[in-house]
């Protein structure tokens, strides 16, 4: 055995011996450029008794996307249950993940069942979205920011995840709570199972005729093709270290208290307080600082008024979002509107910042530091979609004394020294917001128009 590996292995050891009498989990950073491969390392590594459970917003058929199915496959032809949970629409208006995909992974993997979240043809659902991310296999889970997609795993956008290791047959231990979470959703009535193969007939001349939905028997086959072949990625399956253990000092694993660890997530039907409820509660209770690093600040009224009354109170309030000109790119109301909450945040004394770099990547990490030691990593965003349409999930994490979180304080200092203030620290701004959103795209017909549809935001 390596070193290295011994090394994990005895804390591993260390850590079953006393968690008989104190409740213990562990996290441990996802480095950049390592999300594919420590997710690849996971699901070749799991047993039949571990089972894979995976909770995605967005699950593309793209490079990353189709290596990480053909990876789920291998796995559920070995024996492990493969459980996937995808939001119907995700970010666009079709779904990845087709009926023929889904025909050919019936075919040749029997085991690994997909389930869609309020499918998109179910109008009455539109607005109500997973916007979860969740990837589990045994004692092991990943939480943060990513989709299983190119853009974060190529490390087009700013992300940021944690691994966690616990005892799932414990109560007390984050990864019960991160099971229980999947299982409520997977049972769900918003949880449609997909069997197209068993609803649709394959492409006839009279199905055709007749204008029923059916199923390409030649997509079908190129699917089963595409699925059957060996990952892309071939160095996760290398015979080098693995990104989870061996690549690590036993040391990269922070070992905490069950209770210093709080998995927080909302009902499939987001009922009230839910993720925003849980947020407020937690902002209330600063004394000295809150630091937000999320892409969108288009705060809904509960939100700005309670991060206003902590400015007041003294509490240093800084905003780390992505710049207006990457939120116009992305949609035009979502840049009006941040533009056009930016005068009044100002006035309030608040220290709004926009996120740059030389690679031109977005900021897409979302990241809670509060009086400088307690963090919230999840897929939390600070818009109204987040706060009362959409499901999220996330992690607080509060070390008992004044231990820090590296690899998140580390997130926060490379936003905070990627970003300009857009604010001038006397209640003004640096910059008009109208001639900016003009000049980025959010002007004209959008200064009428995104009150209209800042709920959807």
């Amino acid at each position: 055995m390596k070193p290295r590996a011994f090394a994990a292995a005895f804390a591993i050891a260390a850590w079953s011996a006393n968690a008989a009498a104190q409740c213990v989990d562990w996290i441990a950073p996802i480095d950049d450029g390592a999300l594919q491969r420590t997710r690849a390392d996971l699901v070749r590594a799991a047993t039949p008794s571990d089972g894979i459970r995976i909770l995605a917003y967005i699950f593309d058929t793209d490079r990353a996307g189709l290596d990480m199915l053909r990876r789920l496959v291998q796995a559920a032809q070995r024996g492990v249950p493969v459980r996937l949970l995808i939001d119907g629409i995700g970010p666009g208006a079709t779904l990845p993940i087709e009926d023929e995909l889904i025909a050919a992974l019936h075919d040749i993997a029997p085991r690994f069942e997909i389930r869609v979240f309020h499918p998109k043809a179910d109008f009455t659902k539109l607005a109500r979205r997973m916007h979860d991310k969740l990837f589990l296999v045994g004692d092991t889970g990943i939480i943060g920011s990513s989709s299983t997609w190119d853009a974060s795993v190529d490390g087009w956008l700013i992300e940021r995840d944690l691994l966690v290791r616990g005892d799932p047959g414990r109560r007390d231990s984050t990864l019960h709570a991160m099971r229980a979470h999947f299982d409520a959703f997977w049972r769900s009535n918003a949880a449609v199972a997909q069997r197209p193969a068993d609803i649709f007939a394959l492409a006839s001349p009279y199905h055709g005729a007749r204008g029923f939905k059916t199923l390409e028997p030649a997509l079908i086959e190129r699917w089963r093709r595409a699925l059957s072949a060996a990952p892309v990625n071939e160095h996760a399956d290398s015979a080098g270290a693995s990104a989870i253990d061996d690549a690590r000092p036993a040391t990269a694993w922070l070992a905490l208290a069950c209770d210093r660890l709080r998995y927080v997530h909302d009902a499939p039907d987001k009922r009230a307080p839910g993720t925003l409820g849980d947020m407020l509660a937690a902002l209330a209770r600063a004394h000295t600082e809150i630091v937000v690093v999320n892409p969108y600040l288009i705060l809904v009224p509960e939100m700005r008024a309670l991060l206003e009354r902590k400015q007041r109170e003294g509490v240093r309030v800084v905003l780390v979002g992505a710049s207006l000109g990457r939120l116009a790119a992305e949609l035009p109301a979502i840049g009006r509107a941040y533009a056009n909450d930016l005068p009044a945040l100002a006035r309030a004394g608040l220290e709004i910042r926009e996120y740059h770099d030389d690679a031109n990547r977005m900021l897409h990490a979302k990241l809670v530091r509060i009086d400088g030691r307690r963090y919230y990593v999840g897929s939390f965003n600070f818009d109204p979609l987040s706060a009362y349409s959409n499901t999220e999930n996330g992690l607080w994490i509060d070390p008992a004394d004044e231990t820090d979180i590296p690899p998140l304080a580390q997130t926060v200092a490379l936003a905070l020294a990627h970003s300009a203030s857009v604010t001038d620290g006397k209640g003004g701004l640096l910059a008009s917001p109208d001639a900016r959103c003009d000049a980025a795209g959010c002007g004209s017909v959008w200064r009428w128009l995104t009150p209209l549809v800042r709920r959807f935001l």
